[in-house]
């Protein structure tokens, strides 16, 4: 499918930006860093905090992408998307504090420099930042807000998008209204009471007014306006985008004198550009190639952060409509082997959604789901399957945090092999797989996939709503499974209207706790956000989000 083709199959989609896409857990609470020894530079440098001063270079950063993510709001391609291209041109009413790597990031203040929710816990005042201009000069007021605003939700305005309605319906399907009260000022009204609507302020992307009334939706993506850090100078889609600081950018200029994307998706290029120099930050190299890079000299990063490697299950139709099924292949994938033999250590085996640190995870014994092929056997038997059965497998070739998925789907094959299942596999581009994805196994043509592989990025308490029966495709995103569970509901409906964070992590715990019993999903393993940066680069804190701040890094001449 070609870029174009795959625009306007998502125009077709009721769905939304993925929380969960690699498609939404952070929480309030703080978590502990990755251990000392996850985390190798050369100097010996924490990557806590920034330390080493400077500024200036050229960044250029091997993303794990197959093109240039789309520079619209949002963009494509993921969360990968937004991290690299979304959150460089753009800035959100709210943004998530990345420039620390000790908690898990939240939402601070962004283009609103406050917000407060009246009593009736309907009614949300948003205070905007004032002073702040897009990169063509035009003012942020509450009167661009609203510009967008209409534009991703107002069918009937002039400048609506439904690419843009699709894409961010998952932030926004729970406001009834929104008003500029003045110049500075926001209300917005949802449906019902939604502690979570700052998560989803920090995710609706702003652009200039001026330049969509210009070019229009169709041609605005070739000269993207925003208020962030950067600002594109050069986009050839599929090959590269350059960015130069925004010198006037509300929050500071960043420290580089440019950053420059390059789309690869394959593992060995972005190691063979990293060590000709052709770029000097890579994403995600092959793992084997781990000590070979830090004896170079090269920093190694990883932390522990909210995101998972699951298989999402097909629950319309046998065997996944099976529990004891789903629970079987929880037994027997050996995510011990994977992390270890196969990964090099940078991962750790997911036995439930969310990883240890998380204040959601499930810390119950019984929910370890240690690997057993004997157990899994019995279960299989238990089911009706004694002979096992043969399931099809969809996998993204690259993309947004995928880590590897050839070599890890090669993997499960062998393990669920061994236990009388057989998995063919079958690749798809990673902007396909999202679409598969939103679209959920309820449309019929992808009732031929028994499951498919996917990253998750559990970043808010809302990307638990994907367990949420109202979320199920065609009337919602993203619960594409079909998984329905009239306890976990109640427990959503409580947490998305409970304010206390407190009380509402206990709740999301207690969702956690189901969806690990009904295994609506396999759980692979909680990737630890590996990226290589050359010891020229400096500045840069590894945050425990799959976001990144890139302000304040600097490259040595």
């Amino acid at each position: 499918m070609n870029r174009r083709s795959l625009l306007t199959l998502l125009t077709l989609v009721p769905a939304a930006t993925l929380l969960e896409t690699a498609c939404g857990a952070g929480s309030t609470n703080s978590t502990s860093g990755a251990p000392a020894s996850m985390v190798t530079t050369p100097s010996g440098q924490a990557t806590g905090q920034a330390t080493a001063t400077g500024s200036g270079g050229t960044l250029v950063i091997g993303m794990t992408a197959g093109n240039i993510p789309y520079p619209d709001t949002p963009p494509d391609q993921g969360f990968e998307g937004r991290r690299f291209v979304g959150y460089q041109i753009y800035d959100a009413l709210a943004r998530f504090n990345l420039n620390q790597g000790n908690t898990v990031p939240t939402p601070h203040p962004g283009l609103a420099e406050s917000w407060k929710v009246a009593e009736d816990k309907l009614t949300w005042t948003f205070k905007l930042r004032q002073g702040v201009k897009f990169h063509d000069g035009t003012d942020f007021n509450a009167d661009a807000v609203i510009f967008q605003m209409d534009r991703i939700m107002k069918k009937d305005s002039e400048f609506f998008s439904p690419l843009l309605f699709a894409s961010n319906a998952s932030n926004t399907l729970m406001i009834d209204s929104y008003r500029a009260v003045d110049p500075a000022t926001v209300e917005i009204q949802t449906k019902y009471p939604y502690s979570f609507l700052p998560w989803e302020m920090a995710f609706i992307l702003f652009p200039s007014p001026t330049a969509v009334k210009k070019y229009g939706n169709k041609e605005y993506v070739k000269y993207p306006v925003g208020t962030g850090p950067f600002k594109v100078t050069k986009y050839v889609d599929g090959q590269v985008m350059e960015l130069v600081p925004n010198d006037r950018y509300w929050a500071g200029k960043p420290q580089l004198d440019k950053l420059i994307l390059r789309p690869m998706p394959d593992p060995a290029a972005r190691l063979a550009a990293l060590e000709s120099g052709g770029i000097n930050w890579a994403e995600v190299p092959p793992p084997d190639s781990l000590d070979q890079l830090k004896q170079q000299g090269y920093q190694v990063l990883l932390r522990t952060y909210p995101h998972t490697i699951i298989l999402v299950s097909n629950l319309y139709e046998p065997p996944f409509n099976n529990p004891k099924v789903r629970v079987a292949l929880q037994y027997a994938a050996d995510r011990n082997g994977m992390c270890g033999n196969l990964l090099h250590n940078v991962c750790t085996p997911a036995t439930q959604y969310m990883y240890k640190e998380s204040p959601w995870y499930d810390p119950a014994p019984s929910l370890n789901y240690e690997y057993d092929p004997q157990k899994a056997k019995q279960l299989l038997a238990e089911a009706g399957y004694p002979n096992g059965f043969t399931m099809t497998i969809a996998y993204p070739t690259s993309g947004s945090g995928n880590m590897w998925p050839e070599p890890m789907m090669e993997f499960m094959q062998a393990s669920f092999k061994d236990v009388g299942v057989e998995m063919k596999l079958v690749p798809l581009e990673w902007n396909d797989i999202i679409s598969l994805y939103r679209a959920g196994f309820g449309d019929k043509q992808n009732q031929k996939y028994n499951g498919i592989y996917f990253s998750v990025a559990p970043i808010a308490p809302s990307s638990l709503l994907s367990f949420a029966s109202w979320r199920i495709p065609p009337k919602g995103c993203c619960n594409p499974m079909g998984y329905q569970s009239p306890e976990v509901d109640k427990l959503l409906q409580q947490a998305q209207s409970e304010f206390d964070p407190t009380k509402q992590n206990e709740l999301l715990k207690q969702v956690m706790d189901i969806v690990a019993k009904d295994s609506p999903v396999t759980f692979v393993v909680h990737d630890l956000n590996l990226r290589i940066l050359s010891p020229k680069v400096h500045g840069f804190v590894q945050p425990m989000s799959w976001f990144a701040d890139l302000n304040h890094v600097w490259v040595q001449k």
